[in-house]
């Protein structure tokens, strides 16, 4: 067998490591999410290849799922917390870069809105994707909004809403993070069931999500190499 053949193999016998490792997360079984961890290090798969290609896969995968009506909260949670069990083995692998590169956000839920299930659900998938998450919960003030963005220095500053009389104080945050020294280069992501694409771009928003999957996806161009400090395009 030629160097190029056995090349050729261990790259096909790799990427079936990752599939079934992904499979595993979207499954949210944990056990064996930690046995193919395992069995990717000992492969020689490079972390941040077991973490991009294999974890964050099915992540993604099973965010489009969810989106689809495919699958449910409660597998959404399992597969979180299958991926939280093998981030414990696979982090001393990996450096900070590594695991902290995609960049920091603060979320929250709006004033007089006590709903978080659409706001957990796009914490879970914004970690699971590389970002650290800071949830200030729901019933947010503006001013804890604010005093965040200055605290913090995020990135990316996500605002939920499912209610639509809350909608105003979405605009409130917007506009006082915009006024703030802190918040002129933050990058403002809002969603949930009220918000439209044409409300994002009335209140000055950077990018809309419907849901967990679109909101990750705005979420990585926003803080895309070359994207900071230009005006997102909210679709």
């Amino acid at each position: 067998m030629s160097i190029a053949e056995v090349k050729i193999n261990k790259i096909a016998a790799n990427e079936i490591i990752l599939q079934q490792l992904a499979s595993s997360v979207i499954s949210g079984n944990q056990s064996r999410v930690k046995k193919e961890i395992n069995h990717a290090l000992h492969a020689g798969i490079p972390a941040c290849t077991i973490l991009n290609e294999g974890m964050i896969r099915g992540m993604t995968v099973l965010g489009r799922m969810f989106r689809d009506n495919e699958v449910y909260v409660p597998q959404v949670i399992m597969a979180a917390q299958a991926m939280e069990a093998g981030l414990k083995i696979l982090k001393p692998f990996l450096s900070e870069f590594h695991l902290s590169y995609r960049g920091k956000v603060v979320i929250g839920t709006i004033q007089y809105d006590i709903h978080d299930l659409g706001k957990n659900i796009v914490g879970i998938f914004l970690e699971s994707s590389g970002f650290k998450v800071l949830d200030l919960g729901v019933d947010v003030p503006t001013e804890s909004f604010v005093r965040a963005v200055e605290k913090e220095r995020p990135d990316l500053l996500a605002i939920c809403a499912m209610m639509t009389t809350t909608l105003p104080y979405m605009q409130e945050v917007v506009e006082a993070v915009r006024s703030s020294p802190a918040g002129k280069g933050v990058k403002i992501l809002v969603g949930g069931l009220p918000v439209t694409p044409r409300f994002a771009r009335s209140i000055g928003a950077d990018a809309y999500g419907v849901d967990a999957d679109s909101g990750v996806k705005q979420a990585l161009k926003l803080i895309k190499k070359g994207h900071i400090g230009k005006k997102a395009q909210v679709r």
